[in-house]
């Protein structure tokens, strides 16, 4: 029988692992899921950059596949459509580090300084599409549940020429082979 697998969002100290398969999850300018709280946005700044805290997620397992999930791919539509100003950056990781920043201002910038055991530089999370995804390292086979893979970890920045409001809805897809 197919394994439930779940998308999770990993903050706080802990951390926590909240499920955040098919529901959105909003990057804001604080260390927590929400689906659409607005209490500590990302803003705008005079010049530079500000950034969302990162959001790093992960696969699990709720129940344990019947042979292996590896073959792990995350990826976008390949269209940014936040709008002027705004990007997103993304990589993997092989573990997990707490965001921090200046809530309801600005994240501390994700870089491999910043976030030791990144992949690499971040890179624009919508270079990475269903033809050429990103591949996250990982598997897990039977009769194993619990979290697996590494983390993709991405980040909003949001440049002066950013217009006021929420920006557009995006999605990212994972994808795995079970066998």
């Amino acid at each position: 029988m197919a394994a439930t697998v779940t998308i999770r969002r990993l903050t706080g100290s802990g951390p926590t692992s909240t499920d955040i398969t098919g529901i959105n999850t909003r990057a804001n300018a604080e260390d927590a899921h929400s689906t659409a709280g607005t209490t500590n946005p990302i803003q705008i700044p005079a010049s530079g950059t500000n950034y969302s805290y990162w959001v790093v997620t992960q696969l699990s397992a709720d129940t344990s596949p019947a042979g292996t999930i590896n073959n792990l791919k995350w990826y976008t539509d390949g269209a940014n459509g936040f709008g002027t100003g705004v990007t997103c950056k993304m990589n993997t990781a092989t573990g997990y580090v707490q965001a921090t920043g200046t809530p309801g201002t600005t994240g501390t910038q994700l870089t491999t300084g910043n976030y030791a055991t990144l992949a690499g530089a971040p890179t624009d999370a919508f270079g990475f599409t269903s033809g050429s995804p990103k591949s996250v390292t990982g598997s897990i086979s039977n009769p194993s549940t619990g979290a697996f893979g590494d983390r993709v970890v991405y980040q909003i920045e949001v440049g002066s020429t950013a217009g006021p409001g929420a920006t557009a809805s995006e999605t990212f897809t994972w994808k795995y082979d079970e066998t």
